[in-house]
C-alpha cells in the first residue's frame, strides 16, 4: 500500500467546497486549508497509477482545483 501526501492547490473563494469534496473520496484524508489556498491531503493507494488516476480525478473533476502536488510517497511495508 502506497501513502502519499500532496498539496491541492485551490481557488481561494472555493477552499472549502473543495474540501468537502475531497472528504467524500474514499481513502483520502484532508488536514485543514493553509494560506486560504492550499488544501494538505493523505491518501492511500495499491499503485503509483492509482494515485495518478486519483490526482488527475482531483484535478479535472473538481471545481475550484489548480492543481495537485506530491510531497511524500512512500510504502506501507507491513502489508
Amino acid at each position: 500500500m502506497l501513502i502519499a501526501s500532496m498539496i491541492v492547490k485551490v481557488v481561494a473563494p472555493e477552499a472549502q467546497a473543495v474540501q468537502k469534496r475531497l472528504e467524500s473520496i474514499p481513502k483520502v484524508k484532508t488536514y485543514g486549508i493553509h494560506r486560504e489556498d492550499n488544501i494538505i491531503v493523505v491518501t492511500e493507494a495499491r499503485s503509483v497509477e492509482e494515485l495518478e488516476q486519483l490526482s488527475k480525478h482531483i484535478t479535472h473533476e473538481i471545481p475550484g482545483v489548480l492543481g495537485v502536488f506530491p510531497t511524500y510517497v512512500t510504502e506501507d511495508e507491513e502489508e
